[in-house]
């Protein structure tokens, strides 16, 4: 087993996303250097702003859905990340199957699955190299199940994500390089909590009625899991799905 280098540099997916926000301040918290990527400029400088003065902190502003200029943005990176966290992908709509046409999947499956794949694919190779690295997906309670917040094109993709790090993960198995999937169920961060108080009384105590917590995750309750999957004691986990969900997915 290859120990961890020694500072660790993490780059964000999605950084400016209502959960890797949180996942990037406890990385710093551990000495992490950072590198956010996004398409969101504002956002992301806003952040840099904030970390800058813990932690070495770099901005790349790009979108991971334009693959060509992905690859691109990563191949150029100057400093190698040992740890790669994909957190793009979200949808609060709630589309009938009847109501959803080719687009829709095409449109989720970039999102999720060929992003997640992108920057795979790129970063992974120097991880094999240095015998080291912690790669963190973001699937869905969706995924595992179905969804009352979301859409068939939606839980489909996130069930390829599932899918595509399992068999990345027995490819990587014996290189010192994890991947695994966290599975979270409603977390309120601002999309879904804005999404949520816009539905009706009578909708929102038939989603409670089925999760066993009766409410929604927080956005901190949904970090610890990431920065384990992060972290060098989990060197003897990989193919996983740690599941966040309130009991939704038992």
């Amino acid at each position: 087993m290859t120990s961890a280098p020694s500072p660790q540099t993490a780059l964000l997916v999605g950084a400016a996303g209502g959960i890797l926000q949180d996942v990037a301040d406890g990385l710093a918290a551990q000495g992490c250097q950072l590198i956010l990527f996004d398409r969101d400029e504002a956002r992301l400088e806003e952040m840099a702003a904030r970390l800058r003065g813990r932690v070495d902190v770099e901005t790349v502003v790009g979108d991971i859905t334009k693959t060509a200029e992905a690859e691109q943005l990563l191949s150029g990176l100057q400093r190698k990340p040992s740890i790669l966290i994909n957190g793009v992908g979200g949808d609060t709509r709630v589309i009938p199957y009847a109501e959803l046409d080719q687009q829709v999947f095409e449109t989720s499956y970039l999102e999720n699955v060929i992003g997640t794949f992108t920057a795979i694919k790129v970063l992974a190779p120097s991880m094999v190299e240095a015998g080291y690295g912690r790669i963190v997906n973001f699937a869905s309670a969706g995924g595992r199940t179905y969804s009352h917040f979301n859409n068939a094109a939606y839980v489909a993709a996130k069930a390829a994500v599932i899918g595509m790090t399992k068999q990345i993960a027995y490819e990587l198995a014996p290189t010192g390089v994890s991947v695994n999937v966290v599975a979270h169920g409603p977390i309120a961060t601002a999309r879904v909590a804005g999404a949520w108080e816009r539905r009706d009384p009578a909708q929102k105590e038939a989603v409670l009625s089925k999760l066993p917590m009766r409410r929604m995750g927080t956005v901190h309750e949904a970090v610890g899991s990431v920065l384990y999957l992060a972290s060098e004691s989990a060197g003897f986990t990989t193919g996983s799905v740690i599941d966040i969900n309130g009991g939704l997915y038992m």
